[in-house]
């Protein structure tokens, strides 16, 4: 059978992802991050957003070897007390915090990184992007840009601290994000990740068209996608 692989850009409390995962035969069905606050203009609830989360668990928890569940921005302050004292974002869940917390850290259910490879081309998933700046600013620490040393960073405070790195794109002090963070103008402007090919979410497309360039695609447009040996492409 082709290889295809279901991806779910920021979720916020939306419901796209569900008719999105009863679609099709999936190999695998990767969630790119930032499940809970919501965005005020779309007028989402944060119990809502809660409620979907907890959906997202359980279906994770039913289908664990499907089911890959990678961490946002939105999602590392509720996971981690010592992010969120240093790199809280402007939206947060102050009533529902607890909970959340214990969503976030019970098993090990989420990750910041996540690999595949289709045909011959291999694929690095995550929240918002690996940019060269970032890597090679924290490069003792992280030491390659892959997901088994992507995923280590989220088990030391040394490692907690390379997230928490804000652009200046997004009114940060740093010269680009980390890979939770990055704006997709940081990655396009970067020099490309050798012999990857970056799926990310993050970077808003209010029009609800995707970016896809020859090195990356940035996909938070509301919309699942479906990824084979021929591209990606919006879930029909």
């Amino acid at each position: 059978m082709e290889k295809k692989i279901l991806i779910i850009p920021d979720v916020h409390g939306r419901s796209f992802w569900r008719p999105a995962v009863a679609s099709g035969d999936y190999e695998k069905i990767i969630f790119l991050g930032d499940y809970v606050d919501p965005y005020p203009d779309e007028r989402i609830g944060e119990l809502t957003a809660l409620h979907g989360l907890m959906d997202i668990i359980d279906f994770y928890d039913r289908h664990p070897d499907q089911v890959v569940l990678l961490l946002g921005n939105h999602d590392l302050h509720y996971l981690s007390p010592y992010y969120h004292e240093m790199c809280p974002c402007d939206r947060y869940d102050e009533k529902h915090s607890d909970v959340l917390h214990l969503l976030f850290t019970k098993g090990d259910r989420f990750n910041l990184a996540h690999e595949e490879t289709i045909g011959s081309q291999k694929y690095l998933f995550t929240h918002a992007g690996v940019n060269q700046p970032w890597l090679k600013r924290n490069l003792k620490v992280i030491r390659k840009p892959d997901a088994i040393h992507l995923n280590r960073l989220l088990l030391f405070d040394e490692g907690i601290e390379t997230l928490r790195q804000v652009g200046i794109v997004r009114w940060g002090m740093y010269l680009t994000g980390s890979v939770v963070w990055c704006d997709s103008d940081e990655l396009a402007v970067s020099d490309p990740l050798p012999d990857v090919y970056q799926i990310v979410g993050h970077t808003r497309q209010y029009d609800g068209t995707p970016i896809i360039t020859p090195h990356y695609a940035c996909l938070d447009c509301s919309t699942a996608f479906v990824l084979d040996e021929e591209g990606l492409k919006p879930v029909s």
